[in-house]
């Protein structure tokens, strides 16, 4: 299954077509061609919003330091929980993970860890629906075949950089030394260090967001509409959406 039928690009895709070799932004006559038997559906921007703000709910039930990273993904610090919900830290993670699975009706990726780095990095663990906790001695052991390009926060041209130096996987970054990170790298790159070590630098950042780079409203027509007044009347709704955000 692909979602992306009113752009003409894939916007988003299952596991199965994703094996078939559907990648995201791929035109969709590419993906006819390599996976000809693909439900192609038009993307739902309304929906995805709607569950994203039950999705936000359900984890601030726990604790309200959450931050919300991006529409289906968020950070939350559990910090000194155990004893007011009476739940060690995996149960509260057990927790949040089987609410989201059963009222949502879709499945989730937890990860559990000391900092934002590794948790993104458990939570990706188990794809498309496991609970991964990195406790800290066990670190190393999650790190040592990681490829570096993979670490939340290192772009192709960082893992380029850090392979030029024989610095192939997490563990290897990670064991580098301080000086020559702070030497050769700026103070982002300081930070994942430092988390891929264990300490916790990154702050969760709960605050609304109060500025973005760009504001944009969907409506996907389905199906398509020749009705001027009524394309007309969607076009208002989301542009005084789109101002109300502005606002």
């Amino acid at each position: 299954m692909i979602t992306g039928k009113e752009r003409g690009i894939v916007a988003s895709m299952s596991y199965e077509a994703k094996a078939r070799g559907v990648t995201r932004g791929m035109r969709l006559c590419e993906v006819r061609r390599v996976c000809p038997d693909a439900a192609i559906l038009p993307s739902d921007y309304e929906t995805y919003s709607l569950l994203s703000v039950r999705l936000f709910a359900i984890v601030r039930r726990y604790t309200p330091e959450v931050e919300e990273s991006s529409i289906d993904e968020c950070f939350a610090d559990l910090t000194g929980l155990r004893r007011p919900l009476h739940l060690s830290y995996r149960q509260m993670a057990e927790r949040i993970k089987h609410d989201l699975d059963t009222e949502l009706g879709c499945t989730f990726s937890v990860g559990l860890a000391p900092n934002k780095v590794l948790a993104k990095l458990a939570s990706k663990w188990q794809k498309p629906s496991g609970l991964t906790v990195i406790p800290g001695p066990s670190i190393p052991q999650f790190l040592t075949d990681l490829p570096v390009g993979t670490v939340w926060g290192i772009g192709p041209q960082t893992a380029a950089l850090l392979g030029k130096h024989g610095m192939h996987t997490a563990l290897q970054f990670a064991r580098k030394s301080e000086i020559w990170v702070k030497k050769l790298l700026t103070k982002p790159f300081y930070d994942i260090w430092q988390e891929l070590n264990g300490r916790c630098v990154l702050p969760l950042l709960t605050a609304e967001k109060t500025s973005y780079q760009s504001i944009q409203k969907w409506k996907t027509f389905t199906p398509p509409s020749q009705d001027r007044d009524f394309v007309f009347a969607q076009l208002s709704k989301n542009i005084e959406n789109a101002c109300i955000k502005a606002r």
